[in-house]
């Protein structure tokens, strides 16, 4: 298939288009049919499949007219502690959970453990100076 073909398909799956800045960083995109001349006219390129830039302009674009998607990390942790509290209680079992949610939440205790003991690691690495300034 030729650019001029890539350009103009109409299916569900036409290639996507993009704009980009003079950083060329994507500021637009779109599945709108567009004719050779009508994408160089307006500034489109194709976008290739699995761009990361397409990612993080979509993510950005999300989060700008989805005020909640602003809080989703957040709440991610406030669930870990709520589980934590009832685990802590009594209240369930870990194991009364499904499998992929035990997955998760051991998966990100792990990687909450690393960070932990990278970061523990740092401190003790400043505080232990050779030039004998405090």
């Amino acid at each position: 298939m030729n650019e001029k073909e890539s350009l103009t398909m109409s299916s569900p799956a036409a290639p996507l288009l993009c704009r980009r800045d003079a950083e060329g960083r994507i500021v637009a995109l779109t599945r709108q049919a567009l004719s050779e001349d009508e994408a160089r006219a307006g500034g489109w390129e194709a976008a290739p499949a699995g761009d990361p830039a397409v990612d993080h302009f979509l993510r950005g674009v999300a989060s700008e007219t989805n005020p909640l998607s602003l809080t989703d990390a957040g709440m991610g942790r406030v669930t870990e502690d709520l589980i934590d509290v009832l685990i802590d209680r009594g209240v369930i079992q870990f194991t009364d959970l499904p499998v992929a949610a035990q997955a998760k939440l051991l998966q990100r205790r792990q990687t909450r453990a690393q960070l932990a003991h990278r970061l523990k690691l740092l401190a003790d690495e400043g505080d232990e100076r050779d030039d004998g300034l405090i």
